[in-house]
């Protein structure tokens, strides 16, 4: 079988660049890029927006990039995207937090037996095969944390060792957001409000009176872990993120109306839905970091794009004309 895909040297790679019509200085920065993060990491992840396109909107094959591109641009983006993943990345951390705590606190304080969290009786009462199947899934995966933990030396272990059984506290410490996602929805419904409740209190607190008039529902917190626990995933996999698009959510109106803003949401979500999804859990301070934060990294990269405009960067992330309007 013949290899389509030959290794090439890093010099090699400039050349093959140079010859689809992408500007490429002569002396070393190109050349410590490729070194240092790898062809398929910057090209391959970044070329998209510099290459020709068909009037349909189709990639030009062979591929040639647009007049005026140059390889700065397209570390510029994977710069860009590198900084944009670790501003949110933070941010997404600040609401895993906070709902983990809460998920233990209200689920604890309804059921403050031993190991409840393992009993079936304690979660939604259903009928529907795909919840009960989301039930015992949560369930196993639960135990199995417990059981592997338990291996280690860990606060697992020592609540096994010396208590014989772990809180739903320190349990939640080693489970994935897409865990509590799941954990949320499966709730019964008067836990699910409980929490949902919890929220819209401690945001009116945090933004002052007048705010979030419609308080935050159930089915806004689950739209919400969409968002995260997908963006999340992206974001710690160092995936390609400022253009990433999802499904839009059904429920996404939740967002819309918790935050009491007249917005038209794309057939596609993308980064600024994310942001706006942020926004309705995100305490005045902590929104605040991330709304500066991003303004800056789109002044500070604004003008490094010669060849494509910055607003098709913006759009890309779903971005409106009046984005700030939207940022504290």
């Amino acid at each position: 079988m013949s290899n389509h895909k030959p290794f090439k040297t890093h010099r090699q790679q400039i050349g093959l660049l140079r010859s689809r019509g992408l500007g490429i200085p002569k002396g070393g920065p190109a050349l410590r890029a490729l070194e240092h993060h790898g062809y398929y990491a910057i090209i391959n992840g970044y070329k998209w927006s510099f290459l020709q396109r068909t009037s349909t909107g189709n990639v030009v094959r062979p591929e040639h990039f647009l007049r005026d591109a140059k390889f700065s641009e397209i570390k510029a983006l994977y710069d860009f995207d590198r900084e944009l993943r670790s501003i949110l990345f933070e941010a997404l951390l600040r609401y895993e937090s906070t709902l983990s705590a809460t998920l233990a606190y209200r689920f604890s304080e309804k059921n403050p037996a031993e190991h409840s969290y393992l009993a079936i009786d304690n979660y939604r009462p259903t009928s529907e095969a795909k919840i009960m199947e989301s039930i015992v899934t949560t369930i196993s995966n639960l135990s199995n944390t417990i059981k592997n933990q338990s291996k280690k030396d860990t606060a697992i272990k020592h609540y096994v060792k010396n208590h014989g059984h772990v809180p739903l506290w320190v349990l939640v410490n080693y489970l994935s957001f897409g865990d509590y996602n799941y954990f949320y929805r499966i709730l019964p419904d008067d836990l699910r409000t409980s929490i949902a409740k919890d929220f819209t209190k401690s945001q009116r607190r945090s933004y002052g009176k007048g705010t979030f008039i419609h308080g935050i529902r159930p089915d806004a917190i689950d739209t919400i872990n969409h968002f995260v626990n997908i963006f999340r995933n992206s974001v710690a996999h160092d995936e390609v993120t400022f253009s990433k698009k999802i499904k839009k959510p059904s429920k996404i109106g939740e967002i819309k109306q918790s935050l009491n803003i007249d917005y038209s949401f794309a057939t596609k979500s993308g980064i600024f839905e994310l942001i706006l999804a942020l926004h309705v859990v995100l305490e005045k301070k902590d929104f605040k970091r991330l709304s500066n934060r991003i303004n800056e990294l789109l002044d500070e990269y604004h003008s490094d794009f010669i060849s494509i405009q910055f607003n098709s960067i913006l759009n890309d992330m779903n971005f409106p004309q009046n984005y700030k309007d939207y940022l504290l």
